[in-house]
């Protein structure tokens, strides 16, 4: 099946229906999975470790344990958008874009992506960092060169490069949190239909 990418808007096949897709999907769900598993099994072993220390060395021991929590905790949070990612997959078409990453003022580069009710328009999402890593434009030029986006910008995106490859979601800190204001403005019929459907707060 082909689908036109640099289409406008919302028109156009389903991401989630377009070739390659559901395999890159499986790909990244399998991957992190791993990576938490990962992190589980050395947290136990450290633990089985530290129990067969003697008490003067099992007190160092201990802050280890707590210092894995940490990236074993941010392995579960990234697996947890399992469910997300596959609902704007199956909501918002592919689109393709080059010179979407910007390094605004030095600091960490963002990917400024179109308004999908006004194409003019751009919204910027900022890709999650790691323990001690902050992406650079340099970091990011292979999604600079071409980029695959599916969402709303102003809300939420899967983006990827070109196959679809390497996907990772996006999402703005006020899209899905109750203790903000949901967006209200410059929102077509449409838009807050498919925002609704992946559990973006939008106001009616």
């Amino acid at each position: 099946m082909m689908t036109n990418l640099n289409k406008q808007g919302f028109d156009g096949a389903l991401a989630w229906d377009t070739p390659g897709t559901r395999s890159a999907y499986r790909r990244w769900a399998v991957g992190h999975m791993a990576e938490a598993l990962g992190w589980v099994a050395l947290w136990w072993g450290m633990v089985y470790v530290t129990l067969l220390l003697p008490v003067a060395a099992a007190v160092p021991m201990t802050l280890v344990l707590f210092a894995l929590m940490v990236p074993l905790l941010i392995a579960f949070g990234r697996l947890s958008r399992w469910r997300r990612i596959r609902r704007i997959l199956t909501t918002y078409p592919w689109r393709q874009v080059s010179g979407a990453v910007r390094n605004p003022g030095g600091r960490q580069a963002v990917f400024v992506l179109p308004d999908p009710d006004s194409p003019e328009k751009t919204a910027s999402l900022k890709p999650a960092t790691g323990l001690f890593r902050t992406w650079s434009r340099e970091a990011l030029q292979d999604y600079d060169d071409e980029l695959w986006y599916a969402g709303d910008p102003r809300f939420a995106c899967v983006v990827g490069k070109p196959g679809p490859r390497n996907l990772s979601c996006l999402q703005q800190p006020t899209a899905f949190n109750h203790r903000t204001s949901p967006r209200r403005k410059g929102l077509s019929p449409e838009a807050r239909r498919r925002a609704r459907a992946i559990g973006a707060r939008v106001a009616d």
